[in-house]
């Protein structure tokens, strides 16, 4: 039921993903900055609106709370696109929104999960948990290209909003799923709020090393995912000069991460932490990348900066995504749902944002040079997971005792 959840909300997420990116253009590029800034004013104002309905709402209909609103709003929005053709501020409109909720709708099932699964089951399953979002992402840019000529892209915004309804509803299965077990009674009710306030937990997050390690991750994770983005723009600009060309090119590396990504996902991390423990399966994210930094620093050619870059967005994405999840299961219910929204949205978004002006520094440098950088944030990393799985390892115990 999970699979099929994440399934859901990731093949919806990637059917609307290649109309924003083509909307993004009617916008146009010289306005990127003013779309990525109007992102994140948008993931800050969102966050407290969240919060308060974590704190107050029975934790079972946070799926359909958030789900609706964003269906409500895409629906608007695919009229909008009937009805103006080509007008810049619904394009404006629905990239700011798309970009905005996609990562609290993603933070959220993540957060319904941690909440009902026991670390020992996350270790087993996780990994085939996300793999049904990595074949949910193959699925979904393939819906958009075989079906947006012949019905254009309202049917295909509707078609995505069921997909992210029906993520909800998997959810919600899963959960009742997992209290209908033998060892149901660890499952917390799905009537009883997660409560608290929010300024206790961001003091929580302030003052736990467990937390901000997590928010290291995804802060050195974007940092170097910013600057191959950068990269990347230069790499593409200066050898695909056709509109064409770049969308074919991009086409393929994005099936190339997902389909790779399934592999890490269903294969890889389910191996690793079955036979290990969590921190191999946590550490195995920057030792892969690390040294596909370390082969494109010795050899800087285009080629290999395209296979790094997939190689290092799969292993994001099959690696580190399922086991950094797991980290959650170990945590009290409000970090699980308030503390990973900050760090899954606003501060991911702000790390964008930092990624940007950094690269702005040291954007003359070499290809080999940035290579070097990031292979030397990746050595970090390994000091960061190690302390993680080893923080997990301690906390399991008492995640796993039934509540009282």
């Amino acid at each position: 039921m999970a699979a099929a959840g994440f399934f859901c909300l990731m093949c919806g997420y990637y059917t609307l993903r290649p109309m924003r990116e083509a909307l993004a253009l009617e916008v146009g590029v010289r306005y990127n900055s003013i779309l990525f800034g109007t992102v994140l004013v948008c993931s800050a104002a969102l966050l407290p609106i969240y919060w308060w309905l974590v704190g107050r709402t029975p934790r079972g209909r946070l799926p359909w709370l958030v789900s609706t609103p964003f269906v409500v709003v895409f629906l608007a929005l695919a009229v909008g696109l009937t009805a103006y053709p080509g007008n810049r501020t619904v394009a404006f409109v629905y990239f700011v929104a798309l970009t905005t909720a996609n990562l609290y709708l993603i933070s959220l099932f993540w957060s319904a999960m941690a909440d009902v699964w026991r670390p020992d089951l996350a270790k087993r399953f996780y990994g085939y948990v996300a793999a049904g979002g990595s074949a949910g992402a193959i699925i979904g840019p393939q819906l958009v290209f075989g079906l947006v000529h012949e019905i254009g892209p309202a049917p295909l915004i509707v078609l995505a909003c069921a997909f992210i309804l029906g993520s909800a509803m998997f959810a919600s299965l899963a959960r009742r799923s997992l209290r209908r077990a033998p060892d149901g009674r660890a499952v917390p009710d799905a009537a009883i709020p997660v409560g608290g306030r929010a300024i206790d937990d961001l003091k929580r997050l302030v003052r736990s090393p467990y937390l901000l390690g997590i928010a290291g991750i995804i802060v050195a994770g974007q940092i170097i995912g910013g600057f191959m983005y950068n990269e990347q723009g230069k790499l593409v600009a200066e050898n695909y000069h056709s509109l064409a060309d770049r969308a074919a090119l991009f086409a393929r590396l994005e099936f190339y991460v997902n389909v790779l990504s399934l592999v890490f996902q269903a294969v890889v991390v389910t191996w690793l932490t079955r036979r290990g423990n969590l921190l191999l399966s946590l550490s195995a994210m920057p030792v892969v990348i690390g040294g596909s930094f370390v082969v494109m620093a010795l050899y800087p050619a285009a080629t290999v900066f395209l296979a790094t870059q997939v190689l290092r967005r799969a292993a994001d994405y099959g690696l580190g995504k399922p086991t950094r999840e797991m980290l959650f299961t170990v945590l009290n219910p409000e970090s699980k749902f308030k503390s990973k929204s900050l760090i899954d949205t606003v501060l991911q978004r702000g790390s964008d944002a930092v990624a940007q002006g950094l690269y702005l520094l040291i954007a003359g440098i070499t290809l080999a040079g940035i290579a070097w950088m990031c292979a030397a944030l990746c050595v970090v990393l390994m000091f960061v997971t190690y302390a993680l799985g080893k923080g997990f390892d301690a906390r399991q115990p008492a995640a796993t005792a039934p509540p009282p």
